[in-house]
């Protein structure tokens, strides 16, 4: 029965975010990246299909991450200003199930995103001459997952803060996540210990993002070991875990009123 209502929770969430013409914004960017696909095709030689996938992904990233981010801070406080969670969660629906249901109905979305835009950035890449490499659909997965880390983490901070201050804390830990490793490498960092040390603490307590970033290694041929896949990926399925687990927590303990 669980498992029903959180179905009829995420069936909701996923029906009302698509009336809000979500999508339109894909199919703009879709048109866009064939516009730039076309131009890559008059205007560059040699690698028109390195332009179409460097841009596919580029945009691909991009919305999913905006999807996440401003959708993702108003997934509850819509519910709670409305007053709607209280009649949900009064039929009685429990708290974990609402929140899940919430979470898998907006993920329905990012999937969709990503189908569309995935699908479009492969074709523009075969059309262009290019081969879809492995790599290039571990990338478009790891864009999931990154999306879905994002997602938990503006839900887990919105649960605390505000909409403006949940958008800037989670915003910033979203470049912090993917500029750490850089950072680390710089010879100011390795030559202070006690801020390298900082910057390894890191990784125990806030997201690697950059660990779930494989567009360079995508654009510019380079090999992945299967291993290091693999780690990333669960990686990031651990950490996206322990978010949802906190979201849970905290949301049964929040007082609504």
């Amino acid at each position: 029965m669980i498992s029903r209502k959180i179905l009829i929770v995420a069936t909701y969430t996923f029906k009302e975010i698509l009336k809000s013409k979500i999508l339109l914004n894909v199919f703009f960017i879709g048109i866009g990246l064939m516009v730039v696909t076309y131009v890559a095709t008059e205007f560059t030689y040699g690698v028109p299909e390195r332009v179409a996938l460097d841009f596919g992904l580029g945009m691909l990233s991009l919305s999913s991450l905006a999807i996440s981010l401003f959708m993702g801070v108003n997934l509850l406080s819509k519910e709670i200003e409305s007053r709607t969670v209280y009649m949900i969660i009064s039929r009685p629906v429990p708290r974990f199930a609402f929140i899940i249901g919430k979470i898998i109905g907006l993920m329905g979305i990012q999937v969709l995103n990503i189908c569309i835009l995935g699908t479009l950035t492969l074709t523009a890449t075969v059309l262009m001459g290019g081969e879809i490499d492995p790599l290039t659909l571990w990338s478009i997965g790891f864009t999931l997952l990154e999306s879905l880390m994002l997602l938990l983490l503006v839900v887990f901070v919105s649960l605390f803060a505000n909409t403006i201050l949940a958008v800037i804390l989670s915003t910033v830990v979203l470049l912090l996540g993917h500029s750490i490793k850089d950072t680390q490498q710089i010879q100011f960092v390795q030559n202070t210990p006690l801020l390298n040390h900082a910057l390894e603490a890191y990784h125990f307590i806030l997201p690697a993002f950059y660990k779930l970033n494989l567009k360079d290694f995508v654009i510019y041929n380079k090999t992945l070991e299967i291993s290091y896949l693999l780690q990333n990926l669960t990686y990031g399925l651990l950490y996206s875990g322990f978010l949802l687990l906190m979201i849970v927590f905290v949301f049964n303990r929040k007082n609504l009123d």
